[in-house]
């Protein structure tokens, strides 16, 4: 964005530092969700046939990539099992796994306490909060198996009926792969920070929850916007030194990758094939609107006073259970005003910042 000479850009950097801890996972649920994957990864690792089978589980998704939003409902564990192949039956692998999960944790609707969801092609261990613990640090962990293809791995197909297929039921994919090139990304020299932060991440969790909040339940989800996302840093497209500039940089970058995917799909970073489930060019373009409308938005609150500006970013970010994103800067009221000091105390309500620690899983 061009400003005038003279004019004075608020990045309100205070209010995005606190913005970025509120869509981050810390304290005690990250605390827990650590103690629970290690868990469950070691229960797996521990099993004979398993381990006879070369099981090597790895942590994927956007837990792992650090770019999950608050409140974060899962953590994928990718269990790889390097002495298989595609030749060997997505059944009898799911159901060895099954059965040891069955053992500890019970069966949902089964057991008296139980706690496994079978899913498509995963197993699901819900960890509830505790009595004296806050809803918001239940969550739950997604086993997912896998075996070797060439380079890459085989997922159960999520059409059970193609598993005695040869040519249909496993799938190719690479979240391994994925992973390992978003943190090159994020730890690149070139890749844009705020101070001696790198900014990838904290802008892809802003990114997605304004994605959330402005698409809710319409495709696409949040993997293809950070997919977009990843592309436009990594073609060095998007420019800044606050997160303010950054995330209007973002928008306005994933905006148009998603408009020009209406033509022919996103395609998946590391396998170079499209990603499914395809969306219908309406979807694409729509999507890309919503975006271009945001980027609009946030250029105006770059050039905009800084009350004017919080009530743009507000707008944008949202909420979640943790209140508003983005604090009310001292001296401004929540409709975008200055308003005296005793008024902004007052006005601050739920908006008061909370603790934060960046994520650290074991991977």
């Amino acid at each position: 964005m061009q400003l005038k000479i003279g004019e004075i850009m608020h990045t309100l950097s205070e209010e995005f530092g606190q913005a970025v801890r509120n869509v981050s996972i810390h304290g005690v649920k990250r605390d827990r969700a650590i103690t629970a994957h290690t868990e469950v990864r070691e229960l797996l690792e521990a099993d004979t046939e398993l381990s006879g089978w070369g099981i090597d589980t790895r942590l994927i998704g956007s837990y792992a990539r650090q770019t999950a939003r608050y409140p974060g409902k899962d953590v994928d564990v990718f269990l790889r099992f390097n002495n298989l192949s595609v030749r060997h039956s997505p059944e009898k692998i799911y159901n060895a796994v099954e059965r040891v999960l069955a053992e500890e944790y019970g069966v949902k609707d089964e057991d008296e306490g139980g706690r496994l969801t079978r899913q498509a092609r995963s197993l699901k261990i819900d960890f509830p909060a505790t009595d004296d613990q806050p809803s918001d640090v239940s969550f739950s962990i997604d086993a997912v198996p896998a075996v070797p293809w060439e380079t890459r791995w085989g997922i159960p197909n999520r059409d059970r009926e193609k598993w005695d297929n040869d040519e249909g039921r496993w799938i190719k994919t690479d979240p391994v792969q994925f992973a390992d090139d978003t943190d090159a990304l994020a730890t690149a020299s070139w890749s844009p920070t705020v101070g001696a932060v790198n900014a990838y991440r904290p802008i892809v969790r802003l990114l997605r929850q304004a994605r959330h909040v402005h698409l809710g339940d319409q495709r696409p989800g949040g993997l293809f916007v950070e997919i977009a996302a990843y592309y436009v840093w990594n073609e060095r497209l998007v420019t800044g030194t606050s997160w303010a500039q950054l995330l209007a940089s973002t928008f306005e970058h994933v905006a148009t990758r998603l408009i020009d995917s209406a033509g022919e799909g996103l395609i998946d970073p590391v396998l170079g094939t499209t990603l499914e489930p395809e969306l219908d060019p309406g979807q694409w373009s729509s999507a890309g609107q919503t975006f271009k409308r945001l980027s609009n938005d946030a250029n105006e609150a770059l050039g905009a006073e800084r009350c004017r500006a919080a009530k743009l970013w507000r707008d944008i970010l949202g909420t979640n259970d943790r209140g508003q994103i983005l604090p009310l800067p001292d001296g401004c009221d929540a409709a975008g005003f200055p308003v005296g000091s005793i008024t902004a105390v007052n006005a601050l309500g739920s908006d008061q910042p909370r603790g934060f620690a960046m994520l650290a899983p074991r991977r």
